[in-house]
């Protein structure tokens, strides 16, 4: 299940390490993109983050996902 990271912090970025060796750079208040739930998974560097109120660590679902901007537009001065 994809989950997404979000920054608690108020003040500076946060740096948190995934499973794979990446690392996400969040500025405060900041959300990450999807990632896979293996990325978090059993990781003790972000249960700690999680544990201390720095990170959230969010299940996202196809609902919670934000849906695409329109690209229609009504031209002005068209007749219709």
């Amino acid at each position: 299940m994809p989950v997404r990271i979000r920054s608690l912090l108020v003040t500076g970025p946060v740096v948190i390490p995934l499973n794979t060796g990446r690392n996400v750079r969040l500025s405060p208040g900041e959300s990450s993109a999807e990632l896979h739930d293996v990325e978090v998974a059993d990781n003790v560097k972000v249960d700690k983050l999680v544990s201390q109120g720095v990170i959230a660590v969010d299940e996202t679902t196809e609902e919670s996902a934000p849906a695409a901007p329109s690209r229609s537009r009504k031209r002005s001065g068209s007749a219709e």
